[in-house]
């Protein structure tokens, strides 16, 4: 066990702890890592001199461990409700390995989302359910790793026999010889976007860092991988994947759980107002407000229309990877197959490409395409490098407006479909969704609203594609960021995008409206975990962006991530939840409803007892000054150093626009979270928050609660599959 057994975990060794501590956490084994606006001179003067008094210690060896070789298949089992999973493990070398980067080759040959073997051979032909590969190259040892998922009635060994096959098409080298220089494309994009940000800068520091790879040798990565050729990624298939790996199956079948029993926990009392010497040092140190950054049409972005349609211009001033997509008000509100269509599209090709040489035309061009279907908007999406924007953007429209496909691939997928609905019915997560959102929809909620088994089967592949084709005559927006100027883009949009003659005006927008009951109500799902999982939500009015503000100083305030009442009350002081959030959460839309929302995941045992403190807790939320001093300048905080990265601006834009909003709201927004005080947030959550009646969403073992004090919150409602699957 990694971690330890229940028992170690229930009995840590303070003692130990301060000895680790204090032989690993020494200047000599740590690194500083820093990405973002700085000066470089001053900042290395400023950890100079915090830093250069540390005192260096001799650090104990790590132990070398020898794993024992793995011969023939080990194989190992375990039972757990719902999908069924076959998961393959093979020993490889260590990241510092020579053969490090031909194995990470080799695992996009296999996988790479698009059109790697798994992805075209088992995925596109639909042989198994879904399946794929990772690798993973440790300092010691590195693994690569094939999964699967079957087909209803195909056996874990039928996976296990197509899983292997792929490596042995890549040993006898029956792959395409255009696909390792693809490979590299993909990866010099994927460091590109990675590169736009300082957290991902930073992390691609730190695992040079924790790899033990010199600097210099760890930005030469992608030149390495470009010298490789087909022979070298034959050699480590041959060299690795021989006749040893382990084989784990995870079986359909009820899971032996653990019993684990509610200790004695005292309830700590905790006081906001404390604060440690080391706290207030921090706090106490000056420094110089950042003036915060807005939005500015014409500087930031820019709003035209092309043909009938609007079209949204940000400029990429770091690299040459572009992001567009087409937004149509359309989704699986006004036509509930539409999620279906999707899936099909993703089997389909055109009249030019069979789905399979579609694929690989997109991975040539190094260019990633999707389709998401929302409750009520769909967006046609393609990004990737900005030479081939114009290609790329030919290859979608007519991906779009001319899907191909035949009976037997929409036969398989149906079944499969229905497969998956099989296995949903056992998830306990995917229930409690289903829990949660039809207590608060009824029977507008997604699964009840979705096709019955009967109706996917009847499904004909022409409505289905049809339902595609259609959306380009649909009034639509147009997203585009990178690195082309506004004028190019325009004239690729012109001539490959056709306009409509009169374009179809979308389904009027739904108000989706709460359950909203005279008295608190609990629905619960009898099930056998060992974790039970409690949603608590509850409407609030109507939209209003004068609420902005407040809404955020309360979500800080009463939530705030593990600082927040919600957290340090539930978890910290009573130790009744695994975790536990709670928030007011805003309409997307300006005719929207705001709601309030609180969950948590807790042993069965303890639920009543956990309800009872979080529903309390939502009617009596504790009044502190110095809770909301630190809320109130956290999000001030949060206004004065945000920048929204060049790939957010569209996004951020046409979500306030949906709201109402003209410019950048977050001016005024600062000037009046600076004037809030606290009397003013406790009157927002007054009028729209306490007292409410609850919906109260719960699945668990109802064997291990008592039901008798659950009741005390509300009237108890048992429902079942039937209620909450439309299946």
């Amino acid at each position: 066990q990694t971690i330890g057994t229940v028992e170690h975990l229930k009995n840590p060794s303070l003692e130990r702890m301060y000895a680790f501590y204090n032989t690993y956490y020494v200047p000599n084994n740590m690194a500083i890592l820093i990405s973002g606006d700085i000066d470089i001179k001053s900042t290395i003067q400023l950890i100079d001199r915090e830093f250069s008094h540390w005192q260096r210690r001799d650090l104990t060896q790590f132990p070398l461990h020898k794993e024992p070789e793995i011969k023939g298949v080990e194989r190992v089992s375990v039972d757990y409700p719902g999908e069924e999973y076959v998961l393959l493990a093979f020993r490889t070398a260590k990241r510092s390995h020579k053969d490090a980067d031909a194995l990470e080759i080799l695992d996009m040959i296999l996988d790479n989302a698009t059109a790697g073997l798994i992805n075209l051979n088992l995925n596109q032909q639909q042989k198994v359910r879904e399946a794929g590969s990772y690798p993973y190259l440790f300092n010691d040892y590195g693994a690569q790793y094939l999964w699967g998922v079957p087909k209803q009635d195909q056996t874990l060994e039928e996976v296990e026999a197509l899983l292997i096959g792929q490596l042995e098409l890549i040993k006898a080298g029956q792959f395409e010889d255009w696909i390792i220089p693809a490979i590299v494309t993909d990866f010099r994009k994927s460091e590109k976007q990675r590169l736009e940000g300082n957290g991902p800068r930073v992390g691609m520091m730190r695992a040079a860092y924790l790899g033990y790879e010199k600097w210099r040798d760890a930005v030469r990565m992608l030149d390495r991988k470009a010298k490789l050729k087909k022979k070298d990624i034959v050699k480590v298939a041959k060299k690795y994947f021989k006749n040893g790996y382990v084989a784990g199956y995870r079986r359909d079948d009820e899971q032996n759980r653990p019993d684990i029993q509610k200790p004695p926990i005292d309830k700590i009392d905790i006081d906001a107002s404390r604060q440690s010497p080391f706290s207030a040092d921090i706090l106490s140190i000056p420094f110089e407000e950042i003036e915060p950054a807005y939005l500015v049409p014409g500087r930031d972005y820019a709003v035209r229309e092309v043909g009938d349609s609007d079209f949204y211009y940000a400029h990429n001033p770091l690299n040459d990877l572009f992001s567009f997509s087409i937004s149509v008000d359309i989704g699986t509100l006004s036509d509930n197959r539409m999620g279906i269509a999707r899936d099909l599209l993703n089997k389909s090709g055109t009249p030019r490409h069979t789905a399979e040489e579609l694929k690989k035309e997109w991975y040539k061009l190094g260019t990633d395409f999707s389709l998401s279907i929302g409750d009520q908007e769909t967006s046609i999406s393609i990004s990737g490098l900005d030479e081939n924007f114009a290609a790329s953007l030919k290859l979608m429209v007519d991906f779009i407006t001319q899907p191909t496909t035949d009976d037997a691939t929409l036969a398989e997928l149906q079944d499969i479909i229905i497969a998956k609905r099989d296995d949903a019915l056992k998830d306990h997560l995917t229930i409690h969704q289903a829990l949660y959102s039809f207590h608060r929809l009824g029977d507008k909620a997604y699964y009840r609203r979705v096709p019955s088994n009967e109706e996917v089967r009847a499904l004909s592949r022409e409505e289905l594609l049809s339902l595609i084709s259609s959306l380009l005559d649909y009034r639509r927006a147009l997203l585009y960021t990178g690195s082309q100027p506004i004028e190019a883009v325009q004239a690729a949009l012109a001539e490959h995008l056709p306009a409509s003659e009169v374009p179809v005006e979308p389904p009027p927008y739904e108000v989706l409206d709460f359950t909203r009951p005279d008295e608190t109500q609990i629905y619960f799902f009898d099930k056998k975990v060992a974790q039970a999982q409690v949603r608590i939500e509850y409407a609030g009015g109507s939209y209003n962006a004068s609420l902005e503000p407040s809404i955020e100083l309360f979500n800080d305030y009463f939530y705030g991530g593990m600082a927040g009442i919600v957290f340090q009350e539930i978890r910290e002081a009573r130790g009744l939840a695994y975790s536990v959030g709670a928030f007011y959460v805003n309409g997307r839309d300006k005719r929207d409803f705001n709601y309030m929302i609180a969950g948590m995941g807790t042993q069965a045992d303890k639920t009543p007892e956990a309800v009872n403190a979080l529903a309390g807790l939502l009617d009596d939320v504790p009044e502190s000054p110095e809770r909301f001093a630190a809320a109130q300048q956290s999000v001030l905080n949060k206004y004065r150093t945000e920048r929204l990265g060049f790939r957010s601006v569209l996004g951020t834009v046409r979500g306030w626009e949906r709201k109402g909003l003209t410019g950048d709201p977050r001016s005024w927004r600062l000037e009046q979270i600076q004037s809030v005080d606290l009397d003013a947030i406790l009157a927002f959550y007054r009028k729209y928050i306490q007292g409410r009646p609850k919906l109260i969403s719960i699945t668990g073992d109802k064997s291990k609660m008592n039901l008798e004090a659950l009741a005390a919150e509300g009237e108890i409602i048992e429902l079942t599959l039937e209620d909450l699957f439309a299946f």
